[in-house]
């Protein structure tokens, strides 16, 4: 097991020295530097895309620092990469093209850090939490530099505001987890979802309204493509090639992906590496089917769904809820190429385990209903909430699941 957990570590310091590298290859040093502190600075809300903030150069090493200082931390603290843990590292690698910053994330991960301490727990055990609870990190950004407070003033706030959201979010989470039953992976984002509804209705009480942010990159996106292409192939042909072939892949295939539900337990790491580059095959597919741009929320959805494929999320499971969600943008007033609309495709894969245990047309329906919820929770949280459709993913569970259980249950009487 020890030397299993060195394999993780070890290629994920890689993973993280090679988006910074990358990053400073592509870019000016002089510009990387400035586009790290327009990245640090901005408002960081839905949608602000840190490529279009702070260049390419300065994204890619934005990435490749948040991840090294997580995976510093996990290892510190002799954290096991569990299949949980490893979503959750390429999550925050993910967001850190539109949203997460070392300045943001640190107060929330402070307070997952003192309620462990407070509660006498193992910091192991709740790595996961410290890197999930990221996804409210956008609310530090906005005291500290949007909310028209005092810079210092400001600073103070925001590391306050950002160590309370750590200090609740682990028994918050844990109870809203029996809302949705386990059918929406991205639990932890249903639970800063409700955080962030109550912190924006109390910001909007006292008339401190959450600024617009609509920042897209539509540039050059070849150098992503070819880092991507370079990367998932690769994952791919090395869990095949040690592998040899796909001999136990059927296992995970034949799971429903339901909480939890982790891969590296009960299959060998190399078909685990296999379904993380597939995964991202699969939404690569997606980007170019749909016509849409590589960029800093797209590589987000790309990353995180890649991500959760060493925990719950397979071709069989995500492929229906996808569809579901593609019917719905043909069909709706929204453009199907869009950012947003192929952003809430990826990022609808949430609720896989749906289709993984009620089936494929089960799974396209809750797609498309996913849909038409994703695309209106923004403005309740003000983007905020950086994980909007962990929170539209738990509310379509918890609608849908027990209605598909009480239609499977009134068949098997018939």
């Amino acid at each position: 097991m020890k030397k299993l957990n060195e394999f993780w570590y070890k290629n994920f310091y890689i993973a993280s020295f090679v988006l910074i590298i990358y990053g400073l290859l592509i870019s000016p040093i002089r510009d990387t530097l400035f586009g790290l502190l327009n990245i640090i600075k901005s408002p960081s809300v839905l949608v602000s895309d840190y490529m279009e903030i702070g260049g390419l150069g300065a994204s890619y090493v934005n990435a490749g620092l948040m991840l090294l200082f997580t995976i510093i931390l996990a290892k510190k603290c002799d954290a096991r990469l569990t299949g949980a843990l490893i979503a959750a590292m390429f999550t925050v690698t993910g967001f850190s093209f539109f949203g997460k910053n070392i300045v943001n994330s640190v107060p929330l991960m402070l307070g997952v850090y003192l309620y462990v301490k407070l509660k006498k727990l193992k910091l192991a055990n709740y790595m996961h939490i410290v890197c999930f609870v990221t996804g409210l990190s956008p609310i530090a950004s906005l005291f500290m530099f949007s909310l028209g407070f005092k810079l210092s003033t400001g600073i103070v706030l925001g590391i306050i505001v950002g160590i309370l959201v750590g200090l609740i979010i682990i028994p918050l989470s844990s109870s809203m987890l029996k809302f949705h039953d386990g059918y929406s992976l991205y639990n932890v984002g249903f639970s800063l979802g409700i955080i962030a509804i109550v912190l924006v209705g109390i910001l909007r009480m006292f008339d401190k309204e959450i600024p617009s942010v609509s920042l897209i990159y539509y540039g050059n996106d070849i150098y992503t493509i070819i880092f991507f292409l370079v990367l998932i192939l690769g994952l791919m042909i090395y869990g095949l090639i040690e592998n040899k072939g796909l001999n136990g892949y059927k296992q995970i295939l034949e799971s429903s992906g339901r909480l939890i539900t982790d891969f590296t337990i009960f299959s060998n790491r190399y078909l685990v590496i296999f379904n993380i580059g597939l995964m991202g095959l699969i939404c690569l597919g997606f980007v170019f089917l749909s016509g849409g741009k590589f960029n800093g929320p797209i590589v987000g959805g790309i990353l995180t769904v890649m991500g959760f494929g060493a925990f719950g999320k397979h071709p069989k499971n995500v492929l229906p809820i996808m569809l579901g969600v593609y019917i719905a943008s043909m069909v709706n007033k929204y453009e199907p190429s869009s950012t947003l609309a192929i952003l809430t495709a990826l990022f609808s894969t949430t609720i896989a385990p749906i289709a993984g245990e009620f089936g494929i047309i089960a799974g396209i329906f809750a797609g498309f209903i996913h849909k038409a919820v994703a695309t209106n929770v923004t403005i309740i949280h003000g983007g905020i909430n950086l994980y909007n459709n962990g929170l539209a993913g738990g509310m379509v569970s918890a609608v849908l699941v027990p209605l598909y259980k009480s239609f499977v249950e009134r068949r098997n009487r018939d």
